[in-house]
């Protein structure tokens, strides 16, 4: 799982994918990387670096009802439909 995310972050530094999808990669990236004890000041500069990406986001296209803690939720709000992404089942709570 981690070299898959970690190619796929590779691609999207050639600027294919937008920056929600890269954010949202790289938070995913570094839980996998926690939860191995793989590396904690790697996982956690990927995490700063994903809510910064949300930081700057989330004021274009709030979301009321979503808690700032449920990061997985807002990651799925940002992703663009244009590339057929799901936004995964963190978000449906708050919206059905």
């Amino acid at each position: 799982m981690r070299t898959a995310l970690t190619k796929a972050k590779e691609r999207a530094e050639k600027g294919v994918w937008p920056g929600a999808a890269v954010a949202r990669t790289e938070f995913y990236l570094s839980q996998i990387i926690e939860e191995n004890d793989m590396g904690s000041a790697e996982a956690e500069g990927l995490v700063t670096k994903a809510r910064s990406v949300l930081s700057r986001f989330l004021p274009s296209d709030p979301l009321d009802g979503v808690p700032a803690e449920d990061v997985l939720a807002l990651f799925g709000h940002l992703q663009p439909i244009s590339g057929g992404i799901f936004t995964g089942i963190s978000l449906l709570k708050y919206i059905l």
